[in-house]
């Protein structure tokens, strides 16, 4: 329960007699905290290694073999023309929460309504949301493209929203829009924290191996020079000794002075380590083995659950996010239906079963007297036949 008055979070149970109790209680004394993350921190993200990875996954998968095209035609003209620029937009948008593919013709005014022109070829170009702001909004109710840009900018030019598909990721809450241009929320602010803590962890690795064993030099009088401010002769002298450490493997100091060596050790790293992945992973969807590269850990286990569970990801991330402005984009250069595939993402042994299984049920459709052949097609088992495709064009 969520108490507004003083907004914290409380469990409706508060002891009469014990009030340290209430006050150490973690449901009353926490809550839940968001910050947008700034482009600039964005960009950092999106170039490390982690991050990348990230958004190679999500968009690499969602977009590996898995459109379904109405024809042939359409097949080359997106593989021609559209790939490598919806690809590109797929990709800044999980890593930014917008990516945009800008349509236009050679010498178009692009602050004006697009106008399709057939005897002319549509060009595209794909931008990330850290480049894309927006200035009108569409307030009117009634209106098909309410609450969404009328315009946007990019690198100070105005683009006309009949120009633009806009490849948006998780939607904010509408008070929170305006912070993100009416654009999405990126993968890497959903994940933040997680990334801090595995780069806490990537630090404190490195630490264990430069400072695994320190020296610790008990030196006379030093706490009166460090009172009397004569201490920095002192450090200028250890500080060339350990100089000569690191390069020739001894010291040399005085034999008045002492050096005693504590072995340091940090403790729970692995498990540490394992649990901001595993924090990566659950929030992320990637399974662990998927996320890391590894295979699948315990005794009998296969892998087929990550599978499932990461194409169920994958799945979610293409019918809730990519294939409307898909829709979109292929509408504007006059192809055709596009879909997803049904079968996608699995080994060859298991698209054999499922190939083998969709066969199974089109026998029996076909002894039913049904249409099997369209069933088929819909599974994309077979492929659609040439000549019915020519006819039905004309």
């Amino acid at each position: 329960m969520f108490d507004k008055v003083t907004e914290k979070f409380a469990d409706g149970l508060a002891s009469m007699q014990n009030t340290i109790t209430n006050k150490r209680n973690v449901l009353n004394t926490s809550t839940f905290l968001h910050t947008k993350i700034d482009d600039y921190e964005l960009r950092q993200i999106y170039k490390s290694g982690i991050g990348s990875k990230i958004v190679r996954i999500k968009a690499g998968y969602a977009l590996n073999d898995t459109i379904q095209f109405e024809t042939d035609s359409d097949e080359t003209y997106f593989d021609k023309n559209l790939r490598r620029q919806a690809k590109r937009a797929c990709r800044f948008m999980v890593g930014f929460g917008r990516g945009i593919v800008v349509n236009y013709y050679h010498g178009d005014d692009l602050s004006k309504p697009l106008r399709l022109q057939s005897e002319r070829k549509l060009k595209v170009r794909a931008f990330s949301g850290d480049e894309v702001s927006v200035s009108n909004i569409e307030r009117d109710f009634h209106a098909d493209r309410y609450n969404k840009p009328i315009d946007y900018m990019v690198k100070g030019i105005f683009i006309h929203h009949t120009r633009v598909v806009d490849f948006t990721y998780v939607e904010p809450p509408e008070d929170d829009m305006t912070n993100y241009n009416y654009g999405g929320v990126s993968e890497f602010e959903m994940i933040h924290s997680q990334l801090i803590a595995d780069g806490v962890v990537e630090r404190a690795s490195a630490n264990i191996i430069e400072k695994n064993s320190s020296l610790f030099y008990k030196i006379k009088g030093f706490k009166d020079a460090l009172s009397q401010k004569r201490e920095s002769s002192m450090s200028e002298y250890f500080s060339l000794v350990e100089d000569f450490r690191s390069m020739n493997g001894a010291t040399l100091m005085d034999a008045e002075d002492t050096v005693e060596v504590h072995a340091q050790t940090l403790t729970n790293l692995n498990d540490v380590s394992d649990l901001t992945l595993r924090r990566l992973a659950m929030v992320t969807g990637i399974p662990l083995s998927i996320l890391v590269g590894e295979n699948v850990k315990g005794l009998n286990s296969s892998g087929d659950n990550e599978r499932l569970v990461f194409q169920d990801t994958i799945e979610t991330v293409q019918a809730e996010y990519i294939l409307e402005p898909m829709q979109e984009l292929f509408k504007l250069h006059g192809l055709g239906i596009v879909e997803f595939k049904d079968n996608q993402g699995d080994s060859p042994q298991a698209r054999i079963a499922y190939e083998k299984e969709v066969i199974a049920n089109a026998l029996v459709l076909w002894q039913m007297g049904e249409d099997y052949g369209q069933y088929l097609n819909d599974k994309d088992v077979v492929k659609r036949e040439k000549y019915d495709q020519f006819f039905k064009e004309k």
